[in-house]
């Protein structure tokens, strides 16, 4: 009896031998192997170059705040941060790239791949040089280099992220516009002191909302008229509109023809806000183009504009961005929007 436990003893101790092996091996972590890509200690990395052969770059460090910036001018977008770190965490091999096909795939990521530097502590880490896609559109030719090594490795592999179906391609733009964080106004109710809506030649419809705390509030028109008596929840709700809205696409640094054009116009309204600490900043709302094949609606009228879209200028009209009119379009209410609501008699 005692026999038969010694052997069901060794036999769970060599099997667990061989398991630990065949993980070490499926996944290893820095040895300076051709197909060691992972980055386990994902909390290190604080700095990110990509590059590619037609002179696009973009370089994300975080700085001693412990904020990503994007090319050291904005901050970047949290949620494509945290995307390539969990890359280059939790990618592992899928399968070397066939032999024949080894000289083309080098030939290909080095003159259309996206060249990825990985810091850690400050010091270069690896390199990935990131091709295109896997026939089953489930993996990525990938190449790497170490940190000691003058040159990439010359063997191509495919990588994969376990449990996501798809390809790592687009997490590895280069366009500044994209990697900016796009979260540009979150002011709770209570510190807001003054909202003005402005729609040009309406001024009975457009209003200044001031605020003297959570329950106190007045409103008028901008023709002079004071809203009174005006619904305490509606404003409430009003307020609370200012909280976490993004913008779709930053144009700043744009100059495409349409921009362009949308630049020279007038805006067809404007919001001033000012915070509790006399902060004022001014958004106005620029009419977008209709998308092409969208020019018309379901009756076959022409579209003047498109209805889901339209730019925006703020900060000064420092920056120009497109928005969502379904985000922002909750802000575009009239004087109207706060007189009491009537009561059904039953």
């Amino acid at each position: 009896m005692k026999k038969n436990k010694l052997v069901i003893v060794l036999l769970i101790a060599l099997i667990a031998g061989a398991v630990f092996v065949m993980i070490k091996n499926k996944r290893k972590t820095l040895t300076g192997n051709d197909d060691d890509f992972a980055v386990p200690d994902t909390a290190s990395v604080n700095k990110i170059f990509l590059a590619n052969k037609k002179g696009a770059t973009a370089l994300l460090e975080k700085n001693d705040k412990g904020v990503w910036m994007i090319n050291g001018k904005y901050i970047a977008r949290k949620d494509a941060i945290e995307l390539l770190l969990v890359t280059f965490m939790r990618t592992q091999i899928k399968f070397p790239a066939p032999q024949a096909a080894q000289e083309n795939l080098l030939r290909e990521i080095a003159s259309k791949g996206t060249k990825c530097e990985i810091y850690q502590n400050g010091k270069l880490s690896k390199t990935w040089y990131v091709g295109h896609e896997t026939q089953d559109l489930r993996g990525t030719y990938c190449l790497l280099q170490g940190a000691d090594n003058e040159k990439p490795f010359d063997k191509v592999y495919a990588i994969e992220i376990p449990g996501f179906i798809g390809t790592v391609v687009p997490r590895f733009f280069l366009t500044e516009a994209e990697w900016r964080e796009r979260k540009v106004l979150s002011l709770t109710p209570d510190k807001i002191k003054n909202v003005t809506f402005t729609l040009p030649d309406f001024p009975d419809t457009s209003f200044s909302l001031n605020v003297y705390g959570l329950h106190k509030f007045d409103v008028t028109t901008l023709s002079g008229k004071k809203i009174q008596p005006f619904d305490t929840l509606a404003v409430q709700q009003y307020l609370s509109y200012f909280m976490n809205l993004y913008v779709e696409y930053w144009c700043t640094d744009s100059h495409l023809p349409e921009i362009d054009s949308v630049r020279k116009t007038n805006p067809f309204l404007q919001i001033s806000i000012t915070d509790i600490n006399n902060q004022k900043d001014t958004y106005k709302f620029y009419h977008k183009p209709p998308v092409e094949g969208h020019l018309e609606d379901e009756k076959g009228n022409k579209l003047p504009y498109d209805p889901d879209g339209m730019y925006m200028k703020f900060r000064g009209d420092a920056e120009f961005t497109r928005v969502s009119a379904n985000m922002w379009g909750k802000l575009f209410q009239t004087s109207r929007y706060f007189l009491p609501r009537r009561t059904v008699k039953k």
